[in-house]
């Protein structure tokens, strides 16, 4: 949905730049909807911005036409949004989207496409959950994750177990991608520690006694 919604923006609103990212959650109440698109009210007045820096370069009428042709409003944008969807993505039996509808002040809401969702589930059955895995970013095959890394001469404390949780939940996230995962809990800051130990031992009992080791 995000990918069908990002190329829609980038078709409909190409003198806007850097491209807005897709404003894609899952809608609130399922009666208007599986997912709902925000980006119509945010680009409203980008969009103006744009055409009216547009008309004024080619130096072709006035403000008047450049309002003219800018939205007038965020639904505007939204249906924009919507003329502007990828023609895979709406429309067709096998189509991502059955339906897709504005609402309020430029809210767009789709529904999925129940083909679609019937082939993605049996995609998974037969192929595993890893059709679903997300894309991992460009260039990233291997990662180091640190874990808690606990300091062996100190007690140990529930941020260990805290750490320890997040770093094998990302190490999950990453190999459900397909990245290679290194799994690394550094054992360290223990020299001062085991120093203060061994001076105690040596000013304590264990200094009699390796003061008597070595007078015999």
């Amino acid at each position: 949905v995000e990918a069908a919604f990002s190329a829609a923006l980038a078709a409909a609103f190409p003198a806007v730049a850097p491209t807005p990212a897709p404003a894609v959650a899952p809608c609130n109440d399922a009666k208007f909807g599986d997912f709902q698109c925000n980006n119509a009210m945010g680009l409203f007045k980008r969009v103006q911005a744009a055409a009216k820096a547009a008309q004024e370069q080619t130096g072709e009428g006035g403000e008047g036409e450049a309002q003219q042709e800018a939205p007038r409003s965020p639904r505007d944008v939204a249906q924009s949004i919507l003329d502007a969807l990828p023609s895979t993505a709406l429309g067709g039996e096998q189509a991502l989207l059955a339906e897709a509808s504005i609402a309020g002040p430029g809210f767009i809401n789709v529904r999925l496409g129940d083909e679609y969702v019937r082939g993605r589930v049996a995609s998974v059955v037969a192929n595993g959950a890893g059709e679903l895995a997300p894309v991992a970013p460009a260039g990233v095959s291997r990662a180091v994750v640190d874990f808690s890394s606990p300091n062996i001469a100190k007690e140990m404390h529930v941020g260990h177990l805290r750490s320890t949780i997040i770093g094998d939940s990302l190490s999950r996230l990453l190999e459900f991608a397909g990245v290679e995962v290194v799994r690394l809990n550094h054992v360290g800051d223990w020299g001062t520690q085991f120093g203060m130990l061994i001076q105690h031992l040596r000013e304590g009992a264990g200094g009699e006694a390796e003061e008597g080791a070595e007078g015999g």
